[in-house]
Protein backbone atom coordinates (compact mmCIF):
# COMPACT_ATOMS: atom_id res chain seq x y z
CA UNK A 1 0.00 0.00 0.00
CA UNK A 2 3.12 2.56 0.47
CA UNK A 3 3.56 2.27 -3.24
CA UNK A 4 0.28 3.18 -3.82
CA UNK A 5 0.20 6.15 -1.55
CA UNK A 6 3.44 7.61 -2.95
CA UNK A 7 1.65 7.38 -6.03
CA UNK A 8 -1.69 9.14 -5.00
CA UNK A 9 0.18 11.78 -3.28
CA UNK A 10 2.85 11.88 -6.45
CA UNK A 11 -0.89 12.29 -9.00
CA UNK A 12 -1.73 15.35 -6.34
CA UNK A 13 1.32 17.29 -6.61
CA UNK A 14 1.02 17.30 -10.17
CA UNK A 15 -2.28 18.52 -10.26
CA UNK A 16 -1.34 20.83 -7.39
CA UNK A 17 2.28 21.91 -9.50
CA UNK A 18 -0.34 22.76 -13.11
CA UNK A 19 -2.67 25.08 -11.62
CA UNK A 20 -2.45 28.38 -13.27
CA UNK A 21 -4.08 31.69 -12.68
CA UNK A 22 -7.03 32.79 -15.32
CA UNK A 23 -5.66 36.53 -14.49
CA UNK A 24 -8.82 37.43 -13.92
CA UNK A 25 -9.09 36.48 -10.14
CA UNK A 26 -9.86 32.67 -11.13
CA UNK A 27 -7.32 29.90 -11.00
CA UNK A 28 -7.51 25.88 -11.80
CA UNK A 29 -6.51 23.64 -14.90
CA UNK A 30 -6.67 23.46 -18.56
CA UNK A 31 -6.24 19.56 -19.78
CA UNK A 32 -2.25 20.48 -20.36
CA UNK A 33 -0.62 23.31 -19.23
CA UNK A 34 -0.62 25.44 -22.86
CA UNK A 35 -4.44 25.44 -22.45
CA UNK A 36 -5.82 28.08 -20.50
CA UNK A 37 -7.25 27.28 -16.79
CA UNK A 38 -11.35 26.42 -17.55
CA UNK A 39 -14.29 25.56 -15.91
CA UNK A 40 -14.49 22.23 -17.57
CA UNK A 41 -11.18 20.86 -16.70
CA UNK A 42 -11.06 22.11 -13.20
CA UNK A 43 -14.48 20.94 -12.23
CA UNK A 44 -12.57 17.47 -13.20
CA UNK A 45 -9.91 18.40 -10.73
CA UNK A 46 -11.83 19.10 -8.18
CA UNK A 47 -13.87 16.06 -8.41
CA UNK A 48 -10.99 14.17 -7.69
CA UNK A 49 -9.33 16.06 -5.29
CA UNK A 50 -11.91 16.07 -3.37
CA UNK A 51 -12.98 11.97 -3.93
CA UNK A 52 -9.11 11.46 -2.63
CA UNK A 53 -9.91 13.38 0.49
CA UNK A 54 -8.06 16.30 -0.63
CA UNK A 55 -8.05 19.85 -0.32
CA UNK A 56 -8.62 21.96 -3.02
CA UNK A 57 -5.66 24.64 -3.54
CA UNK A 58 -6.50 28.35 -3.48
CA UNK A 59 -9.96 27.22 -3.05
CA UNK A 60 -11.77 30.75 -3.22
CA UNK A 61 -9.81 31.37 -6.91
CA UNK A 62 -10.98 27.71 -7.87
CA UNK A 63 -14.64 28.98 -7.07
CA UNK A 64 -14.57 31.66 -8.88
CA UNK A 65 -13.15 29.81 -12.28
CA UNK A 66 -16.07 27.33 -11.82
CA UNK A 67 -18.52 29.74 -11.17
CA UNK A 68 -18.03 31.26 -14.83
CA UNK A 69 -19.95 30.14 -17.96
CA UNK A 70 -17.49 31.54 -20.16
CA UNK A 71 -13.36 32.29 -20.13
CA UNK A 72 -12.22 34.38 -22.88
CA UNK A 73 -9.15 33.56 -25.08
CA UNK A 74 -6.84 36.08 -27.09
CA UNK A 75 -6.61 34.18 -30.45
CA UNK A 76 -10.42 32.38 -29.98
CA UNK A 77 -12.75 34.86 -28.38
CA UNK A 78 -14.82 33.89 -25.41
CA UNK A 79 -14.95 30.17 -24.66
CA UNK A 80 -18.46 28.98 -23.88
CA UNK A 81 -19.15 25.93 -20.76
CA UNK A 82 -22.85 25.70 -21.29
CA UNK A 83 -23.00 22.39 -22.46
CA UNK A 84 -24.87 19.77 -20.33
CA UNK A 85 -21.47 17.55 -19.55
CA UNK A 86 -20.27 21.00 -18.19
CA UNK A 87 -23.04 22.10 -16.82
CA UNK A 88 -22.36 18.36 -14.84
CA UNK A 89 -18.80 18.76 -13.86
CA UNK A 90 -19.45 22.47 -13.25
CA UNK A 91 -22.90 21.37 -10.64
CA UNK A 92 -20.93 18.62 -9.05
CA UNK A 93 -17.55 20.83 -8.64
CA UNK A 94 -19.55 23.32 -7.00
CA UNK A 95 -21.23 21.09 -4.55
CA UNK A 96 -17.37 19.66 -3.52
CA UNK A 97 -16.42 23.19 -3.12
CA UNK A 98 -19.14 23.80 -0.06
CA UNK A 99 -21.71 24.98 -2.37
CA UNK A 100 -25.10 24.90 -1.08
CA UNK A 101 -27.82 23.26 -3.37
CA UNK A 102 -29.93 26.04 -2.78
CA UNK A 103 -26.90 28.92 -3.98
CA UNK A 104 -27.61 31.28 -7.09
CA UNK A 105 -24.90 29.24 -8.77
CA UNK A 106 -25.56 26.03 -8.04
CA UNK A 107 -29.54 26.42 -8.57
CA UNK A 108 -28.78 28.07 -12.06
CA UNK A 109 -26.57 25.09 -13.23
CA UNK A 110 -29.24 22.60 -11.83
CA UNK A 111 -32.30 24.92 -13.84
CA UNK A 112 -30.03 24.82 -16.98
CA UNK A 113 -29.46 21.25 -16.80
CA UNK A 114 -33.04 20.29 -16.48
CA UNK A 115 -34.12 22.57 -18.66
CA UNK A 116 -32.15 20.75 -21.78
CA UNK A 117 -33.20 16.83 -20.46
CA UNK A 118 -34.60 15.54 -23.78
CA UNK A 119 -38.53 14.48 -22.67
CA UNK A 120 -38.74 11.55 -24.82
CA UNK A 121 -35.91 9.92 -23.58
CA UNK A 122 -35.08 11.23 -20.53
CA UNK A 123 -31.44 11.09 -21.39
CA UNK A 124 -29.17 14.44 -22.36
CA UNK A 125 -27.52 15.40 -25.57
CA UNK A 126 -23.45 16.17 -24.96
CA UNK A 127 -24.63 19.69 -26.65
CA UNK A 128 -28.29 20.98 -26.41
CA UNK A 129 -30.10 20.35 -28.90
CA UNK A 130 -27.56 19.24 -31.50
CA UNK A 131 -26.76 15.22 -32.13
CA UNK A 132 -28.10 12.33 -30.81
CA UNK A 133 -28.82 11.30 -26.66
CA UNK A 134 -25.36 10.68 -25.06
CA UNK A 135 -24.54 7.85 -22.43
CA UNK A 136 -21.91 10.26 -21.69
CA UNK A 137 -23.78 13.34 -20.37
CA UNK A 138 -26.62 11.31 -19.22
CA UNK A 139 -24.40 9.61 -16.89
CA UNK A 140 -23.28 12.76 -15.56
CA UNK A 141 -25.82 14.33 -15.29
CA UNK A 142 -27.26 11.67 -13.18
CA UNK A 143 -24.57 12.28 -10.75
CA UNK A 144 -24.48 15.92 -10.77
CA UNK A 145 -28.50 15.69 -10.06
CA UNK A 146 -28.47 12.70 -7.85
CA UNK A 147 -26.30 14.50 -5.47
CA UNK A 148 -28.95 16.88 -4.69
CA UNK A 149 -32.04 14.71 -5.31
CA UNK A 150 -32.60 14.92 -1.35
CA UNK A 151 -33.44 18.50 -1.09
CA UNK A 152 -34.35 19.10 -4.58
CA UNK A 153 -37.81 17.13 -5.46
CA UNK A 154 -37.31 18.16 -9.58
CA UNK A 155 -33.72 17.05 -9.43
CA UNK A 156 -34.50 13.66 -8.02
CA UNK A 157 -37.40 13.34 -10.92
CA UNK A 158 -34.55 14.31 -13.84
CA UNK A 159 -32.05 11.77 -12.40
CA UNK A 160 -35.12 8.88 -12.12
CA UNK A 161 -35.59 9.23 -15.83
CA UNK A 162 -32.03 9.50 -16.67
CA UNK A 163 -31.22 6.60 -14.50
CA UNK A 164 -33.90 4.58 -16.14
CA UNK A 165 -32.45 5.84 -19.83
CA UNK A 166 -29.23 4.14 -19.17
CA UNK A 167 -30.79 0.99 -17.11
CA UNK A 168 -33.22 0.21 -20.21
CA UNK A 169 -30.16 1.35 -22.38
CA UNK A 170 -27.80 -1.35 -20.61
CA UNK A 171 -30.42 -4.00 -20.54
CA UNK A 172 -31.78 -3.56 -24.23
CA UNK A 173 -28.24 -3.53 -25.54
CA UNK A 174 -28.26 -0.39 -27.53
CA UNK A 175 -25.35 -0.03 -30.02
CA UNK A 176 -24.90 3.43 -27.99
CA UNK A 177 -23.51 1.41 -24.53
CA UNK A 178 -21.54 -0.69 -26.71
CA UNK A 179 -18.26 1.15 -26.23
CA UNK A 180 -16.34 0.45 -23.03
CA UNK A 181 -15.94 3.62 -22.06
CA UNK A 182 -20.07 3.91 -22.01
CA UNK A 183 -20.48 0.74 -19.87
CA UNK A 184 -17.94 2.95 -17.33
CA UNK A 185 -20.25 5.80 -17.63
CA UNK A 186 -23.24 3.38 -16.63
CA UNK A 187 -21.52 1.59 -13.86
CA UNK A 188 -20.57 4.41 -12.47
CA UNK A 189 -23.76 6.38 -12.32
CA UNK A 190 -25.71 3.30 -10.91
CA UNK A 191 -23.15 2.71 -8.38
CA UNK A 192 -23.51 6.05 -6.57
CA UNK A 193 -25.12 5.39 -3.01
CA UNK A 194 -28.18 7.72 -3.96
CA UNK A 195 -29.19 5.44 -6.73
CA UNK A 196 -27.77 1.70 -5.17
CA UNK A 197 -30.34 2.84 -2.14
CA UNK A 198 -33.47 2.79 -4.64
CA UNK A 199 -31.77 -0.61 -5.87
CA UNK A 200 -34.10 -2.61 -7.81
CA UNK A 201 -33.55 -5.73 -10.04
CA UNK A 202 -33.09 -3.55 -13.20
CA UNK A 203 -30.82 -1.75 -11.76
CA UNK A 204 -28.76 -4.29 -10.54
CA UNK A 205 -29.11 -6.23 -13.32
CA UNK A 206 -28.00 -2.80 -15.92
CA UNK A 207 -24.82 -2.56 -13.73
CA UNK A 208 -23.88 -6.06 -13.72
CA UNK A 209 -23.98 -6.38 -17.53
CA UNK A 210 -21.91 -3.06 -17.91
CA UNK A 211 -19.27 -4.75 -15.30
CA UNK A 212 -19.33 -8.25 -17.40
CA UNK A 213 -18.81 -5.64 -20.54
CA UNK A 214 -15.99 -4.01 -18.99
CA UNK A 215 -14.37 -7.24 -18.12
CA UNK A 216 -14.53 -8.77 -21.42
CA UNK A 217 -12.91 -5.74 -22.77
CA UNK A 218 -10.18 -6.03 -20.33
CA UNK A 219 -9.33 -9.65 -21.06
CA UNK A 220 -9.33 -9.07 -25.32
CA UNK A 221 -7.15 -5.80 -25.01
CA UNK A 222 -10.10 -3.33 -25.99
CA UNK A 223 -8.64 -0.56 -24.16
CA UNK A 224 -7.98 2.91 -25.79
CA UNK A 225 -8.36 6.48 -26.50
CA UNK A 226 -11.97 6.97 -28.03
CA UNK A 227 -13.37 10.73 -28.85
CA UNK A 228 -17.01 12.12 -29.16
CA UNK A 229 -17.48 15.03 -31.01
CA UNK A 230 -19.85 17.80 -29.77
CA UNK A 231 -20.31 21.24 -29.74
CA UNK A 232 -20.12 24.30 -27.28
CA UNK A 233 -22.45 26.27 -29.11
CA UNK A 234 -20.34 27.67 -32.63
CA UNK A 235 -17.27 25.61 -31.11
CA UNK A 236 -16.72 22.68 -32.23
CA UNK A 237 -15.25 20.41 -29.53
CA UNK A 238 -13.91 16.43 -28.63
CA UNK A 239 -14.01 14.40 -25.48
CA UNK A 240 -11.70 11.92 -25.16
CA UNK A 241 -12.15 8.44 -23.49
CA UNK A 242 -9.96 6.87 -21.70
CA UNK A 243 -11.03 3.64 -21.80
CA UNK A 244 -8.34 2.33 -19.53
CA UNK A 245 -8.30 4.53 -16.84
CA UNK A 246 -12.26 4.62 -17.03
CA UNK A 247 -13.13 1.13 -16.79
CA UNK A 248 -10.42 0.60 -13.89
CA UNK A 249 -12.39 3.59 -12.08
CA UNK A 250 -15.73 2.13 -12.89
CA UNK A 251 -15.36 -1.24 -12.11
CA UNK A 252 -13.65 -0.50 -8.48
CA UNK A 253 -16.30 1.29 -7.84
CA UNK A 254 -19.44 -0.96 -9.32
CA UNK A 255 -17.80 -3.99 -7.83
CA UNK A 256 -14.74 -4.13 -6.02
CA UNK A 257 -13.89 -7.46 -5.68
CA UNK A 258 -12.96 -7.36 -9.31
CA UNK A 259 -9.41 -6.45 -8.44
CA UNK A 260 -9.09 -9.99 -7.67
CA UNK A 261 -9.62 -10.46 -11.38
CA UNK A 262 -6.62 -11.06 -13.31
CA UNK A 263 -7.75 -8.87 -15.84
CA UNK A 264 -8.56 -5.76 -13.94
CA UNK A 265 -5.14 -6.63 -12.11
CA UNK A 266 -3.72 -6.83 -15.18
CA UNK A 267 -5.30 -3.18 -16.39
CA UNK A 268 -4.26 -1.51 -12.98
CA UNK A 269 -0.61 -2.40 -13.67
CA UNK A 270 -0.74 -0.71 -17.50
CA UNK A 271 -2.85 1.87 -15.76
CA UNK A 272 0.22 2.59 -13.63
CA UNK A 273 2.56 2.16 -15.88
CA UNK A 274 1.28 5.17 -17.30
CA UNK A 275 2.61 7.69 -14.67
CA UNK A 276 6.01 9.38 -14.64
CA UNK A 277 7.30 8.33 -11.61
CA UNK A 278 11.08 9.75 -12.18
CA UNK A 279 11.56 12.52 -9.69
CA UNK A 280 13.94 14.21 -12.17
CA UNK A 281 10.98 14.58 -14.57
CA UNK A 282 9.07 17.69 -15.51
CA UNK A 283 5.84 15.96 -15.35
CA UNK A 284 6.57 13.53 -12.52
CA UNK A 285 3.58 12.17 -10.85
CA UNK A 286 1.09 12.96 -13.91
CA UNK A 287 -0.63 10.28 -16.31
CA UNK A 288 -0.28 9.81 -19.89
CA UNK A 289 -3.13 9.19 -21.53
CA UNK A 290 -1.77 6.17 -23.31
CA UNK A 291 2.10 4.54 -23.78
CA UNK A 292 2.65 7.35 -27.00
CA UNK A 293 -0.06 9.90 -25.35
CA UNK A 294 0.62 13.48 -23.62
CA UNK A 295 0.39 13.66 -19.78
CA UNK A 296 -2.39 15.76 -19.46
CA UNK A 297 -5.04 16.44 -16.13
CA UNK A 298 -7.98 14.76 -17.09
CA UNK A 299 -5.83 11.13 -17.45
CA UNK A 300 -4.47 11.89 -14.24
CA UNK A 301 -7.91 12.70 -12.73
CA UNK A 302 -9.15 10.01 -13.59
CA UNK A 303 -6.53 7.50 -12.67
CA UNK A 304 -6.40 9.38 -9.73
CA UNK A 305 -9.96 8.17 -8.44
CA UNK A 306 -8.76 4.39 -9.81
CA UNK A 307 -6.24 4.66 -7.48
CA UNK A 308 -8.37 5.79 -4.63
CA UNK A 309 -10.58 3.32 -5.47
CA UNK A 310 -8.32 0.82 -5.18
CA UNK A 311 -6.41 1.96 -2.09
CA UNK A 312 -10.05 1.85 -0.27
CA UNK A 313 -10.83 -1.38 -1.91
CA UNK A 314 -7.70 -3.75 -0.27
CA UNK A 315 -8.19 -1.47 2.74
CA UNK A 316 -11.19 -3.31 3.32
CA UNK A 317 -10.62 -7.10 1.27
CA UNK A 318 -6.96 -8.07 1.50
CA UNK A 319 -5.25 -9.18 4.31
CA UNK A 320 -1.69 -9.95 4.68
CA UNK A 321 -2.08 -13.68 3.71
CA UNK A 322 -3.73 -12.50 0.51
CA UNK A 323 -1.41 -10.24 -0.24
CA UNK A 324 1.65 -12.97 0.24
CA UNK A 325 -0.15 -15.71 -1.96
CA UNK A 326 -0.39 -12.83 -4.50
CA UNK A 327 3.16 -12.35 -4.35
CA UNK A 328 4.27 -15.65 -4.55
CA UNK A 329 1.69 -16.65 -7.64
CA UNK A 330 3.28 -13.45 -9.22
CA UNK A 331 6.76 -14.05 -8.38
CA UNK A 332 7.01 -18.26 -8.78
CA UNK A 333 9.61 -18.47 -6.32
CA UNK A 334 9.56 -21.55 -5.55
CA UNK A 335 8.25 -24.55 -7.96
CA UNK A 336 5.64 -25.31 -5.63
CA UNK A 337 4.12 -22.02 -5.79
CA UNK A 338 1.13 -21.17 -8.11
CA UNK A 339 2.79 -19.82 -11.45
CA UNK A 340 1.36 -18.05 -14.15
CA UNK A 341 2.17 -20.27 -17.47
CA UNK A 342 0.30 -18.18 -19.90
CA UNK A 343 -2.83 -16.14 -20.48
CA UNK A 344 -5.02 -17.20 -22.99
CA UNK A 345 -7.53 -14.10 -24.00
CA UNK A 346 -6.94 -11.94 -20.59
CA UNK A 347 -7.45 -15.52 -18.46
CA UNK A 348 -4.35 -16.77 -16.77
CA UNK A 349 -3.41 -20.48 -16.26
CA UNK A 350 -2.05 -20.87 -13.30
CA UNK A 351 -0.28 -24.26 -12.36
CA UNK A 352 2.50 -25.66 -9.84
CA UNK A 353 5.48 -28.79 -9.79
CA UNK A 354 2.93 -30.77 -8.63
CA UNK A 355 0.35 -30.58 -11.29
CA UNK A 356 3.01 -29.76 -14.12
CA UNK A 357 4.54 -33.17 -12.71
CA UNK A 358 1.25 -34.80 -13.22
CA UNK A 359 0.34 -33.75 -16.31
CA UNK A 360 3.67 -35.32 -16.82
CA UNK A 361 2.61 -38.60 -16.16
CA UNK A 362 -0.63 -38.14 -18.34
CA UNK A 363 0.09 -36.55 -21.16
CA UNK A 364 3.71 -38.46 -22.47
CA UNK A 365 2.13 -41.90 -22.12
CA UNK A 366 -0.93 -40.61 -24.00
CA UNK A 367 1.23 -39.29 -26.57
CA UNK A 368 3.58 -41.96 -26.83
CA UNK A 369 0.54 -44.66 -26.87
CA UNK A 370 -0.94 -42.70 -29.52
CA UNK A 371 2.61 -42.49 -31.85
CA UNK A 372 3.02 -46.53 -31.20
CA UNK A 373 -0.66 -46.37 -32.91
CA UNK A 374 0.65 -44.80 -35.87
CA UNK A 375 3.71 -47.09 -36.14
CA UNK A 376 1.95 -49.84 -35.45
CA UNK A 377 -0.80 -49.34 -38.01
CA UNK A 378 0.70 -47.46 -40.51
CA UNK A 379 -0.31 -49.56 -43.13
CA UNK A 380 -4.10 -49.49 -42.46
CA UNK A 381 -3.67 -45.99 -41.99
CA UNK A 382 -1.80 -44.87 -45.04
CA UNK A 383 0.91 -42.49 -45.36
CA UNK A 384 -1.25 -38.84 -44.32
CA UNK A 385 -3.24 -40.61 -42.00
CA UNK A 386 -0.25 -42.53 -39.74
CA UNK A 387 1.99 -39.26 -40.04
CA UNK A 388 -1.21 -36.97 -38.99
CA UNK A 389 -1.62 -39.39 -36.06
CA UNK A 390 2.02 -39.35 -35.22
CA UNK A 391 2.57 -35.38 -35.17
CA UNK A 392 -0.70 -35.29 -32.68
CA UNK A 393 0.80 -37.69 -30.47
CA UNK A 394 4.01 -36.05 -30.33
CA UNK A 395 1.77 -32.84 -29.60
CA UNK A 396 1.06 -34.37 -26.23
CA UNK A 397 4.49 -35.27 -25.36
CA UNK A 398 5.52 -31.99 -26.50
CA UNK A 399 2.80 -29.96 -24.71
CA UNK A 400 3.21 -31.93 -21.53
CA UNK A 401 6.97 -31.94 -21.29
CA UNK A 402 6.98 -27.94 -21.82
CA UNK A 403 4.71 -27.32 -18.77
CA UNK A 404 6.35 -29.57 -16.38
CA UNK A 405 9.64 -28.62 -17.45
CA UNK A 406 8.23 -24.68 -17.08
CA UNK A 407 6.30 -25.43 -13.62
CA UNK A 408 9.67 -27.11 -12.54
CA UNK A 409 11.94 -24.17 -13.27
CA UNK A 410 10.23 -21.16 -12.29
CA UNK A 411 13.22 -19.33 -12.57
CA UNK A 412 14.05 -20.17 -16.20
CA UNK A 413 12.87 -18.07 -19.25
CA UNK A 414 9.54 -19.53 -20.09
CA UNK A 415 10.22 -18.50 -24.12
CA UNK A 416 13.98 -20.16 -23.72
CA UNK A 417 12.20 -23.32 -22.36
CA UNK A 418 9.68 -23.37 -25.22
CA UNK A 419 12.33 -23.27 -27.57
CA UNK A 420 14.54 -25.90 -26.32
CA UNK A 421 11.20 -28.08 -26.81
CA UNK A 422 9.75 -27.46 -29.95
CA UNK A 423 14.11 -27.59 -31.35
CA UNK A 424 14.41 -30.95 -29.83
CA UNK A 425 10.63 -31.81 -30.83
CA UNK A 426 11.48 -30.93 -34.96
CA UNK A 427 14.74 -32.14 -34.64
CA UNK A 428 15.01 -35.54 -32.85
CA UNK A 429 12.01 -36.72 -31.90
CA UNK A 430 10.06 -36.34 -35.04
CA UNK A 431 12.30 -37.58 -37.53
CA UNK A 432 13.42 -40.58 -36.03
CA UNK A 433 9.84 -41.77 -35.38
CA UNK A 434 9.18 -40.52 -39.02
CA UNK A 435 11.62 -42.67 -40.19
CA UNK A 436 10.29 -45.60 -38.62
CA UNK A 437 7.13 -45.39 -40.64
CA UNK A 438 9.11 -45.22 -44.28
Amino acid sequence: MSNMEERIYAAIGWLERGQLSDGQGGAGWGWVADVPPNPGNTAEVVCALARAGHDIPQADQVLALVRRETVGRDEHGDWAFRAPIDLSWRLRALRCLGVGAAETDAVDCRDALIGVRDLDSGGWRMAHGVGPISVTATAGAVQALSAIAMVDEAAGRAASEGTRFLVESMIKQDPRVQPMYACAYVAGALARPEIAAIGGKRVERARDLAVQRMLAGLRDGEPGVEEEPFRRENVADTWRHLTLHLSVGALLIAEPRTIFDPAVRAALTHLLDLQEIEPLRAQQGGFRTSPEGFVTSYATTQALEAMVGARQVVSEYVNPARVFDMICREEGNHHEDAQQIMTVRGRTVVMNSLAGAMEVAIGVPAGLTISLFAVGFADDLGKVGSRALLVWGMLFVAAATLIGLTTRLPHVSKRRIAALVFAASTAVVLPIVSFLLT
